[in-house]
């Protein structure tokens, strides 16, 4: 299967292609986010379900952190309560596990990894472990033979299925670079007192070439020449580039946005949509909560069968097809429970299941299928990795696409909202003077420094974040520049 990466560097956001369709969209999340290191104070603990609350900094949500996250302070003793081990106020370095849902804060563990191309370092916990994707049995022998030899002193290590086959010393300097990345952190947490953030996996080219690059990939187009030449140091230095492999690097040099040229800004877009259309008139309906996902399959105008089983039997196929791409592309997690259309036969079920099975397998974050219920509904579970596309895309980032992803389009959108306002909503009384300029301010504003922009409320326009200038009720209003209200009412 043949697969290219598209990053944006400018945006800060890549997708994964597979035969020229969005696979997966990773994106860098600026706030808590999985592997990120803090220090951290114990702000509640709650003997009852032996968890605490972590304060992370100043601003934002706690992180919880439960009594089986805590393992490395346990120190090999048995632990019955939380109370043995954390205090009020005590300081702890923790790292985030997973990542903040709309109501709940980061999950957290004191058993600290330190991630790189072919090996994880485990500070605080002196084992070996070899990924269970490696199948090759010599293969596995020897990675754990060279790992007792290279592990450091009180330290474990996890050799990762990308270490297969490369040679010992791209291993020797993966291990090196995670050993002076650690010491970077030793030193930061002996001088700090007080929550903060100490370490945030934050590069999206090094995280794009360490987590996704792999043998079947061919091609990776990136949008910044600085880009490009971060991107051939990491594929150098992780020897991705080498006669044998034919991983091409292009630069994305025309004048439209790249997320517009692959289709990227529209499929987060459509992903964003709880209604996903099947071939032939079937469509399914996503909608995600707190606890769980639910997909409804209905068949709609789906006439393609005379036969209303093999009907059914259809519309739930195109759906299961539907259903495993969604669940890649949207990152959804969690308990999912899926309401196929009844079929009456066994026999329909389990080969909709069989076949459903097969198509998972190609997730990455290994969905399990839990039962087909007595109602028909289909139970599955699928790893969380990360937030999913609604939630760092949806509620409150909802016009991120239409803001940050395309400057052009937002100065478009500006003049069109100016031009709408002016001649539509404002009202404006002529009379400057009468409004405005009969109060007197002891504050002097200086009025040159002053960032203007306009939306389009019914009811205000906001001249910078600070003083908002009120239409309709003058008296509560700053002292306004006289230039642009002439504008205003010449255009006006």
């Amino acid at each position: 299967m043949i697969k290219k990466i598209v990053i944006s560097h400018f945006n800060n956001l890549a997708a994964i292609l597979q035969n020229n369709k969005i696979e997966e969209v990773v994106v860098i999340n600026h706030t808590y986010q999985v592997n990120d290191i803090y220090i951290g104070i114990v702000q509640k603990i709650f003997s009852s379900i032996n968890a605490a609350f972590i304060k992370l900094g100043k601003y934002g949500k706690s992180g919880f952190i439960h009594v089986s996250d805590i393992k490395p302070l346990r120190r090999g003793r048995y632990v019955n309560n939380i109370h043995e081990v954390l205090s009020i106020n005590q300081i702890i370095l923790v790292q985030v596990l997973k990542e903040p849902t709309s109501h709940k804060g980061p999950r957290l563990t004191t058993n600290i990894n330190i991630h790189g191309k072919y090996l994880t370092l485990m500070p605080l916990c002196d084992t070996i472990t070899v990924s269970h994707k490696i199948y090759d049995n010599n293969e596995r022998i020897y990675l754990h033979s060279l790992a007792v030899l290279i592990k450091p002193d009180m330290m474990g290590l996890l050799i990762k299925p990308s270490a297969e086959g490369i040679s010992e010393k791209f291993i020797l300097q993966d291990l090196n670079f995670l050993k002076q990345q650690w010491s970077f952190i030793e030193k930061i947490v002996i001088s700090a007192s007080y929550p903060l953030l100490i370490y945030k996996d934050e590069d999206l080219i090094k995280k794009i070439v360490r987590d996704f690059c792999e043998p079947n990939i061919k091609k990776i187009i990136i949008d910044s020449e600085d880009g490009l030449k971060s991107l051939y140091y990491y594929l150098n230095k992780w020897n991705c580039i080498s006669p044998i492999s034919d991983i091409k690097l292009q630069l994305y040099n025309k004048s439209e946005c790249i997320l517009e040229e692959f289709s990227i800004k529209q499929a987060i877009r459509d992903a964003l949509n709880p209604r996903v259309q099947l071939l032939y008139g079937g469509y399914i309906i996503i909608e995600s909560y707190e606890a769980l996902t639910i997909i409804d399959v209905n068949s709609g105008s789906f006439n393609r069968s005379n036969s209303s089983k093999e009907a059914i039997l259809r519309t739930n196929f195109y759906a299961a097809i539907e259903i495993a791409y969604q669940l890649r592309i949207r990152n959804l997690n969690g308990v999912i429970i899926i309401d196929f259309i009844d079929m009456h036969s066994q026999r329909d079920q389990l080969q909709l299941l069989e076949n459903f099975s097969r198509l998972l397998k190609f997730d990455s974050a290994k969905p399990q299928i839990v039962q087909l219920s007595a109602l028909g509904l289909v139970e599955l579970t699928r790893r969380r990795r990360g937030q999913s596309l609604q939630e760092i895309f949806g509620n409150t980032n909802r016009n991120f696409l239409k803001s940050n992803y395309d400057i052009n389009n937002q100065a478009s959108l500006l003049v069109e909202n100016y031009d709408q306002y002016s001649r539509k909503q404002i009202l404006f009384n002529k009379n400057i003077k009468s409004l405005f300029f009969n109060r007197q301010f002891r504050n002097k504003i200086a009025l040159d420094v002053k960032l203007f922009s306009i939306f389009s409320e019914p009811y205000f326009c906001s001249l910078d974040k600070l003083n908002t200038i009120i239409l309709f009720d003058p008296e509560a209003n700053h002292i306004v520049p006289l230039i642009f209200y002439l504008e205003c009412i010449q255009y006006y």
